[in-house]
């Protein structure tokens, strides 16, 4: 086959040699200039910002002082090493405006480091997005989302979905791809319109890269000194081509390889073909281009999307390649979708946030229960500690002859470890200096 001819002859040419932002070619940047400025896909409604309000009116919430509160947590972590997931919930439930995100960021780094993480609520992490959002602190919201492992904020569909919706009305293309990367990480593509909003910011930031600063793995400072460390074994370098990614590119590609295996039709096809090729898999090219066009007789891509591989593939049959424009056919795409998904996606939303304001109430309830019982318990011990020394005191002369017996037997047991009570003596009365004479000339 003569995809397979050239296989050979442009790999190594091309896998890996051009810069992300000039893969597409000039002409279609050129051609998007004029749609740009399209309609959005959510509408305002999909926001729930009524309902989400409507969590202020809680007297739980108006209780919260904000700076007051704060500084009790903290103390609390400073002498038990771990915080409660309900105090950091009330605490970013709590937050308007933008003057306690740094409180807010740090108490959910805190509730990561303890057990209770396990314990977090579902609105803490709608919390907090919500509100680094609002205050257009992109780079910060972004930097705590891809850093899972010391924060642990994991957005779900909806909240990923407002993300890049927000982000794609902000022409923040290269943002709204990160979320998109971020379910890519995660493997999660069962609702169709976070998996088609991923894929409508992957193309945009095609379009219009913009400043995507790949994650730096920081290393230990080198003082020049030779320094060995004995070791039970010595680990292996490995890469998991997965979660330590850091080229943009091959994140975008390897997002647009998931995203196109769901997205029926020429546009899945065509950006299942790009994604792999940005990802730099090009046996996967090959294989797919090879089963599609042999099994297929209607339009399998779209020419766009084929320019993208204009260094790699030539020969393709001109009656399996679909000249429609892919922007528009991935907008129309995009767009049903919305229309289909995003009423039943309001009603649920609003459902959960009054929901949750009934599951905060009840995990306050029990952990205020809970540590009753603990203080409960505290004073019933201490109780019975009093009692059983008051029953000691006026009970002594009875059982005078229980307590000579035991102070009896500690007595033999001490002088059986060979441990006996030594009088300390003042050496410097009984000492007698020697007398010394001079000697006879």
């Amino acid at each position: 086959m003569k995809v397979l001819q050239h296989h050979k002859e442009v790999s190594h040419a091309s896998a890996g040699t051009a810069k992300f932002q000039n893969l597409l070619p000039r002409k279609i940047n050129f051609m998007m200039s004029s749609i740009l400025d399209r309609r959005w896909f959510l509408s305002p409604a999909y926001s729930c910002q009524d309902v989400w309000e409507k969590r202020l009116e809680s007297p739980l919430l108006q209780q919260v002082k904000l700076d007051d509160f704060h500084y009790e947590v903290d103390a609390k972590y400073q002498s038990k090493q771990q915080i409660s997931a309900i105090d950091v919930d009330l605490f970013a439930n709590a937050v308007q405006g933008a003057e306690h995100l740094d409180e807010l960021e740090d108490l959910v780094y805190k509730l990561r480091l303890g057990p209770t993480t396990a314990d977090t609520l579902p609105s803490t992490p709608h919390a907090l997005v919500r509100h680094f959002l609002a205050a257009g602190r992109t780079d910060d919201l972004l930097r705590i989302l891809n850093d899972r492992i010391n924060y642990g904020m994991f957005p779900d569909y909806y909240i990923s979905c407002l993300l890049m919706d927000a982000f794609l009305r902000q022409k923040n293309y290269t943002a709204a791809a990160q979320v998109g990367v971020l379910q890519m990480l995660q493997d999660d593509w069962e609702d169709d319109l976070t998996t088609h909003l991923a894929l409508y910011s992957c193309h945009m930031h095609l379009q219009q890269p913009g400043h995507w600063q790949p994650e730096e793995v920081p290393e230990p400072p080198d003082d020049g000194e030779e320094v060995k460390v004995r070791v039970k074994y010595i680990r292996n370098p490995y890469f998991d081509d997965h979660f330590d990614l850091r080229d943009p590119k091959l994140l975008v590609g390897k997002t647009l390889a998931a995203v196109g295996a769901r997205v029926p039709g020429a546009v899945g096809q065509t950006y299942q073909l790009v994604g792999w090729a940005l990802y730099e898999k090009w046996d996967r090219v090959l294989a797919m281009l090879e089963q599609l066009i042999a099994g297929w007789e209607e339009p399998l891509f779209y020419q766009e999307g084929l320019w993208v591989l204009v260094s790699t593939i030539h020969c393709l049959v001109d009656n399996k390649i679909d000249t429609k424009d892919l922007h528009e056919a991935l907008e129309s795409t995009v767009h049903s979708m919305a229309l289909q998904q995003e009423p039943s996606k309001v009603v649920e939303q609003c459902r959960a946030y009054e929901a949750w304001e009934q599951l905060r109430k009840q995990r306050l309830e029990e952990e205020l229960a809970a540590a009753w019982r603990e203080q409960r318990s505290r004073e019933i011990q201490e109780t019975h500690k009093e009692l059983e020394q008051h029953e000691r005191t006026i009970f002594f002369f009875d059982n005078q002859e229980q307590w000579e017996l035991q102070a009896e037997e500690k007595d033999q047991a001490a002088s059986a470890t060979g441990i006996q009570d030594k009088k300390t003596k003042d050496d410097s009365e009984e000492y007698i200096p020697p007398e010394i004479r001079r000697p006879r000339v």
